[in-house]
């Protein structure tokens, strides 16, 4: 597994620019109401909220009162409430030359307007085929160059060889630059069928080797989860609202004849992999947001599964069936321009482990989006 291996190694390299940029988060932080962060050593549990419509539209107006939340089904005293109401909307994606104008001139916020948490775009191209890469890159930076979000950005890659694109950083010329110099990579010779004359080639319907085929999904799949573990354990340092936005075409959860020609019913399963990211990006507060990479492209697959999974249990919301890419990951890095965060103490006979969160409005028509849980480490007191 030479793919693990080095994706462990950029990993631990990635760490100390983590913690690095960590620390010097948090001097930025500490005296600012936004940067709210659950720490192992209190008894305190945040849950960040976002409250929406009937028609999507965020709710603004909730109080305290509104709201109840609980702790494995227990009601729970909310004991920290605070409102982050959104200081102004962010501009549109510009359309022409004057709007492209206008939309630089938010290169800084004001003081009232401080950047609100930290947001990672982690670009998928080992999921994705490379003519499909050409086109997200393209919707990249077409958002890097139209959008200037109020929050901080990271880009991240997941390739063969994973790897931090640039750190937390208002400035989008600096990323964009990244973006372009990265590239696409090079075509993979498992995202095309082999022929008659490919050792891959078993003979069967025109499919490659059952075996080879399903060694090189498990290799792909464990990859990409084992990146969005590293993506949340190193987050976990960082204070503040924070969001993980996926563009890819996602994974299958599980693997069987519909991905594998000639793969038994349920050959594999990674429902006990994905729970574990999961975990990780709920004990690290993080809202996970998926854009579907593949648009409207007819070649290019989509695995919804994955794609809703990681979303709808830390938070997040999916962005797919739309070629405007670009746009999905505005809405993503806006999500949470409006949100409550919401605190209670952990009750005096908690147990150690994972700890389901339920929150819920006494207005009807409103829903909810939350990390769905927390994570007690031993003793908090």
């Amino acid at each position: 597994m030479a793919g693990r291996q080095s994706g462990t190694v950029v990993g631990l390299a990635w760490c100390a620019s983590f913690l690095a940029a960590a620390a010097l988060f948090g001097q930025q932080t500490a005296t600012e109401d936004s940067g709210l962060v659950i720490r192992s050593n209190t008894s305190l549990v945040q849950v960040r909220v976002v409250a929406e419509d009937s028609k999507g539209r965020p709710v603004t107006d909730l109080q305290r009162t509104d709201f109840q939340i609980e702790d494995d089904r227990k009601p729970q005293p909310i004991t920290l409430f605070s409102a982050d109401r959104g200081t102004r909307p962010a501009p549109p994606a510009a359309s022409n030359p004057s709007a492209d104008q206008s939309a630089g001139s938010h290169q800084s916020a004001s003081p009232e307007e401080a950047p609100a948490g930290y947001s990672l775009l982690l670009l998928d191209w080992l999921n994705t085929k490379y003519t499909d890469r050409l086109f997200a890159q393209e919707q990249v930076l077409k958002l890097l160059k139209n959008f200037q979000p109020r929050q901080r950005v990271a880009i991240y890659l997941l390739d063969r060889e994973p790897r931090l694109l640039h750190d937390f950083t208002s400035g989008m010329d600096e990323l964009r630059q990244a973006v372009e110099d990265a590239g696409v990579g090079f075509p993979d010779p498992q995202d095309d069928p082999p022929g008659r004359f490919d050792a891959r080639y078993s003979g069967k319907g025109g499919g490659g080797n059952t075996e080879e085929q399903i060694f090189f999904w498990q290799n792909r799949i464990l990859d990409t989860l084992h990146t969005l573990e590293v993506v949340a354990d190193h987050l976990a340092h960082v204070p503040g609202r924070k969001s993980l936005i996926w563009l890819s075409p996602g994974f299958p959860i599980t693997l069987d004849g519909n991905v594998v020609k000639g793969a038994r019913p349920d050959e594999l399963n990674f429902i006990r992999n994905i729970e574990r990211a999961l975990a990780r990006l709920n004990k690290a507060d993080i809202a996970a947001y998926t854009v579907a990479a593949c648009g409207l492209s007819l070649t290019c697959r989509s695995y919804g599964d994955s794609l809703n999974e990681l979303p709808s249990r830390t938070g997040g919301t999916i962005f797919a069936g739309r070629n405007d890419l670009d746009e999905g990951m505005r809405l993503a890095l806006e999500d949470m321009r409006v949100s409550y965060t919401l605190g209670f103490h952990v009750p005096e006979s908690a147990a150690p482990g994972i700890h389901e969160i339920r929150v819920r409005v006494n207005r009807p028509g409103v829903k909810l989006r939350y990390r769905e849980s927390y994570e007690l480490a031993g003793s908090v007191r």
